[in-house]
């Protein structure tokens, strides 16, 4: 996805990511590249599909316990071309109204 098709500014930033795919496949572990408000580029050889759904949990810097939501592949790296690395694009879906106003706000500071 090109930068002028995104609706919310990128921050470059490592963040761990945890979660469960929604069809039951385990747990899984991704390095997140950047954040914002409304997804993630997760780092991974474990590609997952467009559309599929994710049950995920992060921490934010300054922020005391972890962030919870749900969220969907928008897209995916397969083939990624030198110094691009392999992974998948996310969109948050559902997160609480109190960890968007955290994300945010540290979002806005960073």
């Amino acid at each position: 996805m090109s930068h002028d098709q995104r609706r919310h500014v990128r921050h470059s930033l490592r963040v761990q990511f945890h979660g469960i795919d929604l069809r039951g496949l385990g747990e899984l572990h991704f390095n997140g590249a950047d954040l914002s408000v409304g997804g993630s580029f997760l780092r991974s050889d474990l590609l997952l599909e467009q559309g599929e759904r994710l049950r995920l949990s992060f921490l934010v810097p300054g922020v005391p316990r972890p962030m919870r939501c749900d969220a969907t592949v928008a897209w995916v790296r397969r083939f990624p071309e030198p110094p691009q690395r392999g992974g998948m694009g996310i969109e948050f879906q559902t997160m609480s109204e109190d960890d968007r106003r955290m994300l945010a706000e540290y979002l806005g500071s960073a």
